[in-house]
């Protein structure tokens, strides 16, 4: 899955499918995403 291929998240598709209870929406995931990136070194997206 792209998604999966471009966030490098190890929950994958599941922050999509299966999200945590108050972690649910585009901006939740999107967040989640950005801040296990950069915990993890991992450059930010571009605007």
């Amino acid at each position: 899955m792209e998604f999966e291929r471009l966030s490098e998240q190890p929950a994958g598709s599941d922050l999509l499918y299966y999200p945590e209870y108050g972690k649910s929406g585009p901006s939740a995931i999107v967040h989640e995403i950005k801040e296990w990136r950069a915990r993890n070194g991992k450059p930010g997206f571009k605007k």
